[in-house]
């Protein structure tokens, strides 16, 4: 078999076992996301990972190739480091920005791996297949621009309103952490002076 041939090949396999890696993560990224507007992305995502998945087989039949998936070291990369920073935070805000950002990461993986194969396919003369992994790149390219545009408006809503999932304290602490000391300090004052103002009585 063609050296070329053989690359496009085990690709293609590597790619069928990434989707499903993918279309996992996902699912668990939704569990700890915060924001209805990303659990809404993050679950059709998971789908979506489905949907190309299958059309991945078409591929193959367009070709002649039974489908030999196995996991994708680098996909599987991906979500261990997205695990590891989810780990790191319990702020709603910051876990959705970090589940956005290891979105796009994917994204970003899936557009090389199509774009690279589409470009093998072409010089291999395979035409369906052509056509059926650049079906798959708009949808990727349109799904990696959505979630550019989510976490600009997560992160304009985070500096101007309550972020949902975290407190009113928690929100002023982030926003404004002098005004949160003083509050802080205007309260054990008051706690203070309501001790005193006991003993006073009792003498």
């Amino acid at each position: 078999m063609p050296g070329n041939r053989r690359l496009f090949e085990d690709g293609l396999h590597l790619l069928h076992g990434a989707h499903r890696q993918g279309a996992a993560q996902a699912k668990r990224n939704n569990k700890t996301a915060t924001l209805p507007k990303l659990k809404q992305m993050l679950d059709a995502g998971s789908k979506q990972n489905i949907i190309q998945l299958n059309r991945l087989d078409e591929v193959f039949d367009s070709i002649g190739v039974r489908p030999d998936p196995r996991n994708d070291p680098a996909m599987q990369g991906i979500c261990d480091l997205n695990e590891v920073e989810i780990a790191k935070f319990r702020n709603a805000a910051d876990r959705d920005l970090i589940n956005i950002e290891y979105g796009q990461v994917a994204a970003h993986f899936y557009i090389a791996r199509y774009s690279t194969l589409q470009s093998a396919a072409r010089a291999l003369g395979h035409a369906e297949a052509v056509r059926l992994l650049g079906r798959t790149l708009v949808e990727t390219r349109a799904i990696d621009h959505a979630f550019t545009q989510l976490y600009d408006h997560l992160l304009a809503r985070r500096a101007s309103s309550r972020y949902p999932g975290e407190t009113a304290l928690a929100t002023t602490a982030a926003m404004h952490p002098g005004l949160t000391v003083g509050l802080a300090l205007g309260g054990a004052l008051a706690a203070v002076a309501f001790v005193e103002a006991g003993r006073s009585k009792r003498r």
